[in-house]
């Protein structure tokens, strides 16, 4: 046998290779080049579309600083995010070691648009906004959808913003948590507008009553919305909506409303355009970038903003990602207050820790947009409620 026959005998063709060992390849694949690889055989496609697959791409995928990036979409993520265990609930969950990570819960690629996400559960919608139906709301956990009922403004196709709040998943029964599939929940609805308007209409949903309601809601301090946030931020059972110059705080519980403005020296367009609105560490904080200048802001009481980070990206970054106007801030770390995640959708996602200027690019996430929404996953762990004993 001739050298070049004994160098072609050593090749192993793909097809040859095992089921586990393609799903192996797959799930180390970003994830827009796993479904390319959808189209290329049958075979291919089976093993990518099976139920289980979701849950092994997603635990095998990249995470830093407890992140993970979880699809909703071919073209959209969301950065999620692991409580920190006690040694003692790893145990419970079969990890011996805390720098290991608790495996996540299946079936966490959501089709629809996304447009609200409160306490695990996840607001969707086939309309994109603009029809005021086809409103459902989805448990990964248990896996299933709840319809809501039409608004009172269905047959009229506008450009709604939209919010949406739910109760914690676990309430306790005597001495146990439990779970309520049919915990309560409530989306808010209201027409986008771009000017200042002191009275406006606010449809609101309650799983309670089943039904929707008009409410007239006055704002001494008037509010238009800003163009590019048509999603609000659930925090604290109050829905935030971005506007142009301030935030209109909005309690669909006790139907009571308010407005926050931005900080003292912000750039509102640079927040509008570039920034974040979030939670961290337990507290509201807000995010800016202008000219490669990263500013980060604490809400102190119902209207005071102090200013904890402030940054040169241009001194920590490659000069690609400064010079893309389109970037901008993705989120904040629920648990660590230094840790903010910045995005373009040409370079991808870094990681920034402004506290010892640490930045750290994710590979594999370019061109893909960061959804408005940060997921914390305590009630999406598998048998989370042992950490309660």
């Amino acid at each position: 046998m001739s050298d070049i026959s004994c160098v072609r005998s050593s090749f192993t063709n793909i097809d040859q290779l095992t089921d586990d060992v393609l799903i192996e390849i797959f799930t180390r694949l970003p994830f827009r080049s796993t479904a390319r690889c959808k189209r290329v055989c049958k075979r291919w496609l089976d093993l990518i579309s099976n139920p289980q697959f979701p849950t092994e791409f997603i635990c095998r995928q990249h995470s830093l600083f407890e992140a993970y990036l979880i699809y909703l979409s071919p073209h959209e993520l969301m950065l999620s995010f692991l409580p920190p265990f006690p040694p003692q609930s790893l145990e419970h969950l079969g990890f011996n070691d805390q720098n290991q990570k608790a495996p996540l819960a299946p079936d966490m690629l959501i089709k629809g648009n996304v447009c609200g996400c409160s306490n695990g559960l996840f607001l969707c919608c086939n309309n994109r906004y603009t029809a005021g139906r086809d409103f459902y709301v989805y448990d990964p956990l248990i896996q299933k959808c709840r319809q809501v009922a039409p608004s009172l403004e269905r047959g009229k196709e506008t450009l709604y913003a939209v919010g949406f709040v739910s109760d914690p998943y676990y309430h306790l029964e005597g001495t146990k948590p439990s779970l309520n599939p049919n915990r309560c929940f409530w989306v808010v609805i209201m027409r986008s507008f771009i000017r200042t308007e002191y009275q406006f209409v606010v449809e609101v949903f309650s799983s309670e009553i089943g039904v929707w309601r008009k409410v007239v809601v006055t704002c001494i301090d008037g509010f238009a919305f800003a163009p590019h946030w048509l999603l609000s931020f659930a925090y604290e059972k109050c829905l935030y909506f971005m506007g142009r110059t301030s935030i209109f705080v909005f309690d669909p519980l006790n139907l009571y409303n308010y407005t926050i403005g931005y900080p003292e020296g912000a750039d509102a367009m640079d927040i509008m355009s570039f920034g974040y609105l979030g939670r961290s560490c337990g507290s509201l904080r807000i995010a800016d970038i202008g000219h490669n200048d990263l500013r980060v802001w604490e809400l102190l009481g119902s209207q005071n903003w102090h200013l904890l980070h402030r940054t040169n990206l241009s001194a920590h970054l490659p000069a690609v990602f400064c010079t893309n106007y389109y970037k901008r801030v993705g989120g904040f770390h629920p648990y660590d207050g230094d840790i903010v995640y910045l995005h373009s959708y040409a370079d991808g996602v870094f990681a920034a820790n402004l506290q010892t200027n640490k930045f750290e690019a994710i590979p594999g996430y370019e061109k893909s947009d960061i959804s408005p929404f940060q997921l914390e996953l305590p009630s999406l762990v598998p048998s989370i409620e042992q950490l309660y004993y």
